[in-house]
């Protein structure tokens, strides 16, 4: 018995245990030191004191018909109502519940305080005014039980939610969080409440009729004495924002597919392939690699467009591309600098007769008919090779090397390949 009675006077909610009166009355037979504290009554003020003669009259009725309706249900009976006492006009939550024993009819009640909590819900509900979103305040207490103590009336705008549904079961609003989402925007909010810092993040939502929007929260944690988190924050609708930033990421890939790809064959155009050759040039420098540079112009390529068209001769321009690529290693870069010229990067490390050989077979690749719907047409390559660091060690110096070598190529009778600085007929 002296455990309940130091667990009743020591409890941090404010504690009474009532009994009703013959006359449809109710005493108060005991308070513990939390009632003294939180109402400012001494306890001899209370203790063997009738209801009527502890509050307002208007008070005690409206509470004393709870203490009725809980010792008529015989079950527990909760409730929110403001009371006057001596510390001031307060917000109570009130739990009653039955004692069975003998004698008048008897019972406990439990109250907290929340005037603060009511008092800062109605700043949130005028706030939630001049706030985009919806307002929203989500506790967890510590058996790991959600509940959303305050919703702002636009969760149903944004999210087909009431509000009374969201506030009887927090699930109504958080299973709407996209299932690859939902871990990862609990776990951070747990780390947030942890160190108390405020918390912002992006995330997807379905609204109910099973459209996915994007939203982003922002809040403030803070934890109670019980050791319940409270967050306290709002969710904006941002699907429009995500749209246009989407639009505009892909506007910026167009324009830099534009700018680095040549638009008929998708291969590097001329000013990528020389930017990525300075790079290349400079970490062979750096690692004492070398490396081999192709110069590859195609041989009777004006005829066939002119006989047959822009449009095939693109599509001839695209199938040689392919080939090129279809015959090197993915580390190599194959590009088109301009008209029916073509370039080829061969990291390495390379040697002279590697070199000359994949210059071989590349002319040997080109010398083969192209497929042009019921037509074909048959062109060749002349291919120039120069290696970095023997031909050139910069970037103009190679590419005059590998220019010049395709150049001899072309004198040589075309359908060749040929190494700097000498001529080498490859067929």
């Amino acid at each position: 018995m002296d455990l309940f009675h130091a667990a009743f006077e020591h409890s941090p909610d404010v504690l009474m245990i009532v009994q009703a009166e013959p006359d449809g009355g109710f005493r108060y037979l005991k308070v513990n030191a939390g009632f003294v504290e939180a109402t400012g009554f001494k306890r001899t003020q209370a203790e063997g004191v009738r209801l009527d003669d502890l509050l307002p009259p208007q008070d005690a009725e409206r509470l004393a018909v709870e203490y009725r309706r809980c010792l008529e249900r015989g079950k527990t009976v909760e409730f929110e109502q403001p009371f006057e006492v001596p510390s001031g006009q307060r917000t109570w939550h009130v739990r009653l519940s039955p004692i069975v024993a003998p004698g008048n009819p008897t019972l406990i009640a439990a109250a907290r305080d929340i005037t603060w909590s009511r008092n800062f819900a109605q700043q949130l509900t005028t706030v939630a005014a001049f706030i985009p979103g919806f307002v929203y305040q989500l506790r967890l207490t510590p058996d790991g039980h959600w509940k959303y103590t305050f919703v702002g009336a636009r969760a149903e705008e944004m999210f087909g939610v009431p509000v009374g549904d969201a506030l009887k079961d927090a699930e109504a609003l958080m299973g709407l969080i996209h299932q690859e989402d939902q871990e990862r925007v609990v776990r951070e909010s747990l780390d947030s409440a942890e160190s108390l810092t405020p918390w912002h993040r992006e995330f997807r939502m379905y609204h109910r009729d099973g459209r996915l929007q994007w939203v982003e929260a922002h809040d403030q944690p803070q934890k109670l004495e019980d050791g319940t988190i409270l967050w306290t924050g709002y969710v904006n609708d941002i699907t429009e924002r995500k749209a246009l930033e989407a639009s505009v990421m892909a506007s910026e890939a167009k324009y830099r597919q534009l700018a680095q790809f040549d638009p008929v064959t998708g291969l590097a155009n001329r000013t990528e392939f020389f930017s990525r050759l300075h790079r290349a040039i400079n970490l062979a420098e750096r690692q004492g690699q070398s490396l081999a540079l192709l110069f590859i112009d195609l041989d009777l390529f004006k005829p066939v467009n002119d006989a047959y068209g822009h449009a095939v001769g693109d599509t001839l321009l695209r199938q040689v591309g392919e080939r090129l690529v279809a015959e090197l290693r993915d580390s190599d870069l194959v590009a088109r600098i301009g008209g029916d010229e073509f370039t080829v990067l061969i990291s390495g490390p390379i040697n002279a007769d590697t070199a000359r050989h994949v210059a071989e077979k590349l002319a040997s690749v080109l010398a083969i008919p192209f497929p042009l719907g019921s037509q074909e047409a048959s062109i060749s390559a002349s291919v120039g090779v120069a290696l970095y660091p023997e031909h050139g060690q910069d970037t103009e110096a190679l590419t005059h090397a590998a220019d010049k070598a395709m150049y001899h190529a072309k004198a040589a009778g075309r359908n060749t390949a040929v190494l700097y600085p000498g001529g080498y007929d490859a067929m």
